[in-house]
């Protein structure tokens, strides 16, 4: 991952708090029985061992944090802890979790600037200033990530853990994009 220049004490912490926060609110209304969390794949994939490029990647895949932390990597220490917490908070105060594990969310936007994936995507493509040391891009579209958590609340059937990831690509794919982009 790109390295941040944010210590890891201003992620973990409100991450961590954060999820938690939210829960002990629902677990005071006693008609609240299911909540769907937004996590990441950053939770998932960073394990001791880094999958291969083409490797198969399931729900039961979890980044190590012991890992995350020898490599700085704060974002995906924050995500994981923060999906540990929750799934320990439910399993102790009886609510159903389910979580979604989106890669690479690209999509239109609502704000007016970029977000840091797209921003990163979009400098893969005009600079080839990879997001990711190892080149991979775990993509999906915003509106799949958003019909996914609907359907994670509506259908009584869902639970536990849903990766998200519509296309798998390697940085040296978009290398014939490039020009096309400069140009225009």
């Amino acid at each position: 991952m790109v390295a941040l220049s944010i210590s890891h004490a201003q992620l973990l912490e409100p991450a961590v708090k954060g999820a938690l926060n939210v829960l002990k609110s629902v677990a005071k209304v006693p008609s609240l029985k299911r909540v769907v969390l937004t996590s990441s794949i950053a939770a998932v994939i960073f394990g001791v061992k880094p999958p291969e490029f083409g490797a198969v990647v399931d729900e039961t895949w979890f980044s190590d944090p012991e890992t995350c932390e020898k490599q700085e990597l704060w974002y995906v220490l924050s995500k994981t802890l923060a999906e540990n917490a929750a799934a320990e908070f439910c399993k102790k105060n009886g609510l159903e979790l389910v979580v979604i594990n989106p890669g690479f969310v690209i999509g239109p936007i609502l704000q007016p600037t970029l977000n840091f994936t797209s921003e990163g995507f979009i400098s893969l493509i005009e600079t080839g200033k990879e997001v990711f040391p190892d080149g991979i891009y775990r993509l999906v579209d915003v509106r799949d990530v958003a019909n996914a958590h609907i359907l994670a609340f509506e259908n009584p059937e869902a639970n536990g853990r849903y990766i998200m990831v519509a296309d798998v690509t390697h940085s040296t794919d978009h290398e014939d994009r490039k020009p096309k982009l400069s140009c225009s």
